[in-house]
């Protein structure tokens, strides 16, 4: 793991107005929102948890909502715990930006950074593929979360990804085995094994 300094986020300007934007409303308290954009406008958006796709497309997602916050905590703390515990990496939140080679930018939920990846961390983002992401579905991320995320991290090999949808009470897993991804369904209620992590049983609430 590789520590340079890297402060383009921190004093840039406001997004400039001029872009083409796209809503998706599901109510007044969740929505996602797309629209045309530079890497340059992305590095400009402070205040917004945000995405930035290949061919300049930024998405930019509703607060979280509060059963997305609790599952957050718990699945943070479990992880955080077992990272300390056994001085493996870093276990990091949700508006830590990782930065897939020149064409992606995301702010996955939870991301696990073992202590020997090749990536690089900068003041505000990580370059390179983390050992391990969860995300956690929304009403309105649902589509995105499970097709364009779900394809990017398998494209840059992300060795274990969960899904947790709390709506439907489920969690989607793939793990990287032998350059090949194997996929399973968990219920909500009882506990996975981490195959990446030994000895680590996430309980899902």
């Amino acid at each position: 793991m590789i520590i340079v300094k890297h402060s383009e986020k921190k004093d840039a300007p406001k997004l400039r107005k001029t872009t083409k934007k796209v809503l998706r409303l599901i109510d007044k308290f969740e929505y996602i929102l797309t629209f045309e954009g530079t890497l340059d406008d992305y590095y400009k958006i402070e205040e917004e948890k945000a995405d930035y796709l290949k061919g300049g497309i930024i998405v930019i997602q509703s607060p979280a909502s509060l059963e997305h916050e609790r599952i957050f905590r718990d699945l943070l703390t479990q992880l955080h715990n077992y990272v300390t515990e056994n001085n493996s990496g870093e276990v990091l939140g949700s508006r830590f930006t990782i930065a897939f080679g020149r064409d992606f930018r995301f702010e996955p939920d939870i991301v696990f950074i073992s202590k020997g990846n090749k990536g690089i961390f900068a003041e505000y983002e990580f370059s390179g593929t983390p050992d391990l992401i969860i995300e956690i579905i929304s009403k309105t991320s649902r589509s995105y979360d499970l097709q364009t995320k779900r394809d990017i991290y398998k494209q840059y090999k992300v060795k274990e990804i969960y899904f947790v949808d709390y709506l439907e009470r489920e969690v989607f897993i793939d793990v990287l085995e032998g350059g090949k991804y194997s996929s399973l369904t968990v219920k909500f209620g009882g506990s996975v094994r981490s195959k990446l992590l030994r000895g680590l049983d996430i309980v899902i609430k």
